[in-house]
């Protein structure tokens, strides 16, 4: 009887050895304009230094996979209140220097197809680990200014950071 457990527990021990089977570290896929694109948390403030709204901005990549354009979204698709100065269209970026911009691009934003309201974005950068978060992390700084033909002659400022998910940030 003893002999039977011992073989048992050799082949219990032998099978748990065999099962284990190590896989290699994973292809880690990146959309075509990485690390430019992204959520961002972001102020905007106008040319006397107000605050306009906080909100979130988008930057991600092409349906063609593009490295030279790329889409930019803040605010929601609802024009209203502190959604109104949303901005929503396809710019153009470089990757090497991690800078964005595009003039009179038609805005899409309030998720309309086509738009007589158009934006301009200037200045456009992203700072790798530029910046600490209100909960102490370190990430991404974004800043870029824009003007936006629904408030002709006002020039608008954003700054943030890239979106880290923490609750404080």
């Amino acid at each position: 009887m003893r002999q039977i457990k011992y073989i048992l527990c050799l082949f219990i021990a032998f099978m748990g050895l065999a099962s284990c089977e190590t896989y290699g570290d994973y292809e880690i896929d990146y959309s075509s304009i990485h690390p430019l694109g992204g959520m961002y948390r972001i102020t905007v403030t106008d040319e006397s230094g107000e605050l306009v709204y906080r909100n979130y901005c988008h930057l991600f990549n092409t349906s063609d996979e593009s490295t030279t354009q790329c889409w930019i979204r803040t605010g929601a698709y609802n024009l209203s209140g502190a959604n109104a100065y949303a901005i929503n269209g396809k710019i153009s970026c470089d990757l090497k220097t991690l800078t964005f911009s595009g003039s009179n691009i038609e805005n899409l934003a309030g998720n309309v197809v086509t738009s007589t309201t158009t934006f301009s974005v200037t200045n456009g950068q992203v700072v790798l680990q530029g910046v600490t978060t209100p909960s102490g992390t370190k990430a991404d700084a974004i800043s870029f200014t824009f003007t936006n033909s629904r408030f002709p002659g006002k020039t608008y400022t954003v700054e943030g950071y890239r979106y880290t998910g923490w609750a404080d940030d």
